[in-house]
């Protein structure tokens, strides 16, 4: 999880305001440490999955009554971006697992239709 604060709020001079956060899913295939999950979680959760499918995600969100919608202006060719409804949260979705043609399968172990991050902001 990554947390942003920013100085530059009007009125909040000599504090720091969180203006958005994000889930970055895409470090569990590199890393599962302790640094990456904390043991607290492991314990309480099991083994976390290297990845995370987007239809799970989309099925669990539009259970909850709410749309998701591609953000066109925030896809690019290897990275699907949509937005919920009523809320402030983007999620990226890998589109092309192999944008710089590294090989087949990706030798990262990123998979098209992975989520790669949640975040809002």
């Amino acid at each position: 999880m990554e947390i942003n604060f920013s100085p530059d709020q009007p009125g909040r001079h000599g504090q720091m305001s969180c203006f958005g956060f994000g889930v970055k899913i895409q470090r569990l295939l590199y890393d599962q440490s302790p640094s990456t999950v904390p043991s607290p979680l492991s314990r309480e959760y099991g083994e976390f999955a290297p990845g995370v499918p987007f239809k799970e995600l989309q099925t669990a969100i539009l259970t909850l009554g709410h749309t998701i919608e591609l953000d066109k202006l925030n896809t690019s060719s290897d990275m699907d971006c949509y937005r919920v409804s009523a809320s402030a949260a983007r999620i990226h979705v890998v589109a092309d697992p192999d944008p710089y043609g590294s090989g087949d399968p990706d030798p990262d172990g990123h998979q098209r239709g992975d989520v790669w991050s949640v975040d809002v902001w």
